[in-house]
């Protein structure tokens, strides 16, 4: 399952993201990097050798939430 991740390159964020592959899932984060670094995202993708799907932006923009749910066919937020 797709899942869209806001926050995903914080520190929640990125345990999270790292439970969610270790289930089986696939997220798609979204972030702003206001509070995180995108350093962590290239830690992730070397732990399961392939890159983060990433979305920069902030999750209050509706129109940019919308079309990312769209485009990377997302069944969970």
């Amino acid at each position: 399952m797709r899942v869209l991740l806001t926050g995903g390159a914080g520190y929640i964020g990125s345990h999270t993201w790292l439970a969610l592959r270790e289930a089986g899932h696939e997220p798609v984060v979204l972030d702003n990097f206001e509070n995180a670094s995108p350093q962590v995202l290239n830690r992730l993708g070397m732990l399961f050798q392939t890159a983060p799907i990433c979305v920069e932006g902030d999750v209050r923009d509706a129109e940019l939430v919308e079309r990312t749910l769209r485009t990377h066919q997302c069944e969970a937020v």
